[in-house]
């Protein structure tokens, strides 16, 4: 499935999570919990899991496509868009940053487009931009590097815990980085948010969850590109 059509899921599943009234938490529990629908009941929910299954296969069999989020990112610099990197940009963070601006400056003022890093790794994204670090790409791109949220992912949600600690400590250490993204990139007026790939929140049996993202991921995958217009 092609970056366009890929878009088109995703911003359908946004727009519906907007609408619902659900917080980052909510979304996240949702993307935790969706695989094992059998179990649990989200009748409520029946609109927004049909999306998120339905993006996340497209998503596992999309074909890299880091060189073309490449030259659409040297595009939109040359235009005097202002870039912020991220180092991991999981979709409860894109749904945060996505909400937040369209609440402060209109619907029209933010758009998602979905590239694929088929390996989930940093490396690979480097390797693309032809960069050997993250943070040698912010300074080329003439910004700075968000690194906590990676740092988060492996150093402390990482690690098998229940649902409820796994969303409490997702709250604390990775929707404040969403947020300043966001409040960043509003202030800036016209923006774009990049970031080398996102995370899969695994389940751990028989009620342990955590993040991760490496070369069997699904959602992980998923290398954002934020373009802001307020």
């Amino acid at each position: 499935m092609a970056v366009k059509e890929l878009k088109s899921l995703l911003e359908k599943l946004l727009e519906i999570a907007v609408r619902r009234g659900l917080s980052y938490t909510d979304l996240l529990r949702l993307l935790a919990t969706y695989p094992r629908l059998s179990e649990l009941d989200f009748a409520d929910f029946h609109d927004i899991l049909a999306v998120i299954k339905e993006f996340s296969d497209e998503v596992a069999r999309a074909p890299d496509s880091l060189l073309l989020m490449r030259r659409r990112v040297e595009g939109l610099v040359r235009k005097g868009y202002k870039p912020f990197l991220v180092d991991c940009l999981g979709l409860p963070e894109v749904y945060e940053v996505y909400a937040k601006i369209t609440k402060g400056c209109g619907a029209l003022a933010v758009s998602v487009e979905p590239y694929i890093n088929a390996s989930a790794l940093t490396s690979e994204f480097e390797e693309t931009y032809g960069s050997p670090t993250m943070l040698e790409l912010a300074k080329a791109l003439g910004t700075s590097l968000y690194r906590s949220t990676d740092e988060a992912v492996h150093e402390e949600l990482g690690e098998p815990m229940g649902l409820d600690s796994l969303l409490s400590l997702a709250r604390l250490r990775l929707k404040s980085v969403a947020e300043r993204l966001a409040e960043d990139a509003m202030r800036t007026k016209r923006a774009l948010i990049i970031s080398d790939h996102g995370y899969d929140v695994h389940h751990s049996p028989p009620d342990k969850y955590y993040l991760g993202h490496g070369r069997e991921s699904k959602l992980a995958k998923i290398a954002p590109l934020i373009i802001v217009e307020c």
